[in-house]
């Protein structure tokens, strides 16, 4: 015996209205199962993580024009990689050479979601309000966190050829343009 086929747009519908109910509630409303809800769910939002990569990529592309950048980020501010650009030179990076491309975005991801919880933490303990960017500068290269709007953070690696004077002087504007156009995407 076959279940019911339902269109996209029905689907759409029913994940629609489990956005604001519970799983059990959304199973008696339209007789679909909780497993079926939790495969649905994770295939559209499969679909519009791809179609965001998309809008996105022109502007991880641009970024990576800026010289001295190694890698270039997009994380939600729950920890989840949205977009991630890097140059598969991953041996730079201690321990990581036998990582999968997954497992590095989420060693990024993880990584830039610690640098903002405690930035976020030092700007409300020091008084000085809300976090907009994090610069991170050691002797073998610079991290740069910035807010995105308000739902992403734009994570940038830049190699230890470039000074963070020099980031800060003559690529900021562009960093900041980019940043801005980002945060129209991502809600």
């Amino acid at each position: 015996m076959q279940g019911k086929r339902y269109s996209n747009e029905e689907k759409q519908n029913i994940l629609g209205y489990l956005k604001n109910h519970t799983y059990w509630e959304t199973q008696n409303k339209f007789k679909v199962s909780q497993t079926t809800l939790a495969r649905w769910s994770k295939k559209f939002s499969t679909n519009i993580k791809t179609k965001l990569e998309e809008q996105l990529d022109p502007c991880l592309k641009m970024l990576k024009l800026i010289e001295g950048v190694r890698s270039v980020s997009i994380i939600g501010v729950g920890g989840q990689p949205i977009a991630f650009n890097m140059e598969k030179r991953i041996s730079k990076y201690p321990g990581s050479e036998s990582l999968s491309d997954e497992d590095q975005e989420n060693r990024v991801a993880a990584m830039t979601a610690a640098i903002v919880s405690l930035g976020e933490r030092v700007g409300i303990e020091c008084g000085h309000g809300h976090l907009e960017s994090s610069f991170i500068n050691s002797a073998k290269g610079t991290i740069i966190c910035i807010w995105a709007g308000k739902a992403a953070i734009l994570t940038i690696e830049f190699d230890d050829s470039v000074d963070l004077k020099h980031i800060i002087n003559h690529s900021f504007y562009y960093i900041n343009r980019i940043r801005e156009i980002i945060g129209t995407f991502v809600h």
